[in-house]
């Protein structure tokens, strides 16, 4: 299946997490029957990492990494947005393995500056 984001959206920035959500859906019913999603980021000019964790950084929550890896495939993207795909990829699978500690550690952190 292929899932062009720039179809669900209104022109070529992404920001809103809102916008993310319905992708996130379509990408999760895929994956819930084992299809192979092809994530298109063609013409995208701008996005940030609150609508990519809405689209991706959730799915960590309902699948592990390698099924991710095996079913989720990323086409056309930029080597900015790469950046911030692999931050939110990064950042998900430290969250999700362990919430609370996630949490805990960045009270810490923030507290202390």
């Amino acid at each position: 299946m292929d899932v062009t984001i720039k179809d669900f959206l209104d022109g070529s920035t992404a920001l809103a997490p809102s916008k993310g959500y319905p992708i996130h859906d379509v990408i999760k019913e895929a994956l819930d029957k084992k299809e192979i999603v092809y994530l298109n980021f063609e013409g995208m000019e701008l996005m940030t990492t609150a609508f990519l964790n809405a689209v991706i950084g959730k799915l960590y929550s309902e699948f592990n990494s390698e099924y991710l890896n095996t079913y989720l495939k990323i086409k056309y993207i930029s080597q900015s947005d790469v950046f911030l795909l692999k931050k939110v990829i990064d950042t998900a699978k430290l969250y999700f393995s362990n919430p609370q500690a996630f949490e805990d550690h960045m009270k810490q952190k923030f507290d202390n500056e």
